[in-house]
């Protein structure tokens, strides 16, 4: 009986290691890159990144987010205040036009355009002094795709 049940475990984890093997990538697997970053407000801000699909980020700051190696957009810390006065400024720009506003994993954010030239998103992080502004140059879409890929976090 205890041969049996040796057996068969032994077959389960053959089994298990079998279906384990592959890439990731082709498997379309999602991949995810996060860096933290201690920022002068004195708060830890974790970034992460859907990388799945040729999506990259740097550790650097301001920080780049590529796809396939090309820059599309790039991102920086901002103050709590800030963020208040980017909102402010992009409501009483007639060059800007607000595209969204709204809240994505409790950071409040404004995404808008400037002269249809550039696509920009200020995010406020939940429970922190920290703000993020994102921008891209390349389009509405990149940014959004950019943006959507991102969960920002304060840690604590």
């Amino acid at each position: 009986m205890k041969r049996k049940i040796l057996i068969m475990c032994s077959i389960g984890c053959l089994l298990f290691g079998i279906s384990g093997c592959g890439n990731t990538e082709s498997n379309n697997a999602e991949t995810y890159k996060a860096y933290t970053f201690e920022v002068e407000t004195g708060d830890t801000v974790r970034i992460e990144l859907d990388t799945t699909g040729g999506y990259d980020m740097s550790s650097d700051v301001p920080f780049e987010i590529t796809e396939n190696g090309d820059g599309l957009s790039e991102g920086t810390f901002i103050e709590a205040d800030a963020y208040e006065q980017y909102v402010d400024a992009v409501n009483s720009d007639a060059s800007a036009t607000v595209l969204d506003s709204g809240s994505k994993d409790s950071n409040e954010y404004i995404f808008w355009s400037y002269n249809d030239s550039e696509f920009d998103f200020a995010i406020l992080i939940g429970d922190s002094d920290t703000g993020v502004l994102l921008g891209n140059v390349i389009s509405e879409e990149s940014a959004r795709e950019c943006f959507e890929r991102l969960t920002i976090s304060v840690d604590e």
